[in-house]
């Protein structure tokens, strides 16, 4: 079962285009401008935005027999590094046996297996600045880990509580 959205390459489209149009606007002024714009706006969508947002636009993971896997997206260099080569993606793994307890965060209410069809889900907004919090907490032997539910609650309304209802199903057996 897998959640979110798999890295395309839509930042890179979409950098190039945001990119082409400033460097067109710089054209009113002269080519050294517009370059510069181009190069500026090239710069901030790929080195600044996206590894900002990555999390929330490509939050991909999946549940598997042994464990779940998902983008590895610890450091700057993970994110940019998706973003440059989004065929390459490197996953990490949590094997079952490493989590001791589990919970979905929506907003700021906390939510079992038991009391999830209680959720009523904010709407999402089609920003990622704007989105709120709603989100897998795993609890591992040392630490913590959030896995994103927004982007399914985004695009699949109708289907996302019922979804996110069998896979924690599925996690629990494999806990237990």
């Amino acid at each position: 079962m897998e959640f979110g959205k798999k890295i395309n390459h839509r930042p890179i489209i979409v950098s190039l285009i945001l990119s082409l149009i400033a460097g067109g606007l710089g054209l009113i002024a002269n080519f050294k401008v517009s370059l510069a714009l181009f190069f500026i706006m090239l710069f901030l969508c790929i080195c600044v935005y996206f590894p900002i947002y990555l999390r929330d636009l490509f939050g991909h993971w999946q549940l598997e027999n042994h464990g779940i896997s998902y983008y590895k997206m610890d450091s700057y260099l993970d994110k940019l590094k998706m973003i440059l080569f989004p065929k390459n993606v490197d996953f990490q793994f949590i094997s079952y046996s490493q989590i001791k307890n589990f919970k979905v965060i929506e907003e700021d209410k906390d939510y079992s297996l038991e009391n999830l069809l209680t959720i009523k889900p904010a709407k999402q907004s089609i920003f990622p600045w704007s989105r709120k919090p709603f989100f897998l907490k795993l609890e591992l032997n040392q630490s913590e880990i959030d896995l994103d539910l927004s982007y399914d609650q985004l695009h699949d309304k109708q289907n996302a509580l019922f979804r996110l209802a069998t896979a924690l199903k599925f996690l629990k057996q494999k806990i237990d």
